[in-house]
């Protein structure tokens, strides 16, 4: 939350959008740039640590792969991904 404006965060709370706090060096480190596979599958980067615990809790099977060697570059997991195609299986 704090790396966010809170005129953005009031936007997202008024659309009863939840909000999960992780502490700023994780969002730093690029840990909140995530992708959703759909089907309560999360990629989030292995250093995510927080993010991680909580939608595990949640019930989310989580994949975290190592991707400090893209992040130096500036990238995520998000901009790493071509568009994807979710199928049910």
């Amino acid at each position: 939350l704090d790396t966010i404006d809170p005129s953005v965060v009031n936007w997202l709370k008024s659309k009863k959008i939840r909000i999960i706090p992780v502490p700023f060096t994780e969002t730093l480190d690029l840990g909140c740039n995530v992708v959703s596979l759909g089907n309560d599958r999360v990629l989030i980067p292995e250093n995510s640590i927080t993010l991680t615990k909580i939608l595990q809790a949640e019930g989310f099977k989580i994949y975290n792969p190592r991707i400090d060697m893209i992040s130096q570059g500036g990238g995520g997991l998000h901009c790493m991904c071509q568009s994807l195609r979710r199928v049910n299986t």
